[in-house]
């Protein structure tokens, strides 16, 4: 039998690979979190502004040209994220049970396909937490319901860091909350949720 003696200096240099992938994703990961905790804020802000707005009647109905085709893009993935959600929650299933029942079957398609619209959509949420959405209410809530549900879906697809994107759909969900009742009290802006109250919540 031929004893076998481990070279120290192999396990040093898996152990450095290891080190250095864990420094790459590591960062990369720390920056995505980064930057969704910041667009969360940025969302707080444009409240706060919509709050405290010079004059309470104004609120602009329309999205400028510039931000249009953003617009129609981030409206765009939202239909193919709500007809997804319905697919996953047929049967009776909730959509963590849904979700969870594609990873058990190895339903690589569907899990694919969400995880893409997913990160589109959070780029678009990021993109439009940058700009004056105070100035435009109705799609300020449009965009602040959909971030509780696309943190939602996050949750699901990501168990190490659930509690993190749980934490951000609880903190939308008051956001929501506070926006609805400044709206309220806003006779020249109606609340309305597009496509049909965004599905039904997003298809509850």
């Amino acid at each position: 039998m031929t004893d076998y003696i481990e070279d120290p200096y192999i396990g040093s240099e898996y152990e450095d690979i290891f080190n250095d992938w864990y420094e790459i994703e590591g960062a990369r990961k720390i920056q995505q979190l980064s930057r969704q905790l910041r667009t969360f804020f940025n969302y707080k802000t444009e409240v706060i502004r919509y709050r405290f707005r010079p004059n309470p009647s104004l609120a602009k109905k329309d999205i400028t040209t510039i931000l249009y085709p953003q617009k129609q893009e981030i409206e765009s993935l939202t239909r193919d994220f709500i007809s997804l959600l319905r697919e996953i929650k047929k049967n009776g299933l909730s959509l963590e049970q849904g979700i969870q029942s594609l990873f058990f079957d190895n339903y690589k398609s569907p899990l694919n396909i969400l995880s893409e619209i997913t990160k589109k959509l959070s780029m678009l949420l990021h993109y439009f937490s940058e700009v004056n959405l105070h100035n435009h209410p109705r799609f300020l809530k449009f965009i602040v319901v959909l971030a509780q549900n696309i943190f939602l879906v996050k949750k699901c697809l990501n168990a190490q860091f659930s509690e993190f994107y749980g934490e951000l759909e609880i903190n939308y969900n008051g956001l929501e909350g506070e926006l609805e009742l400044l709206l309220e009290n806003t006779p020249s802006v109606k609340i309305k949720i597009p496509k049909k109250q965004l599905e039904e919540r997003l298809t509850s």
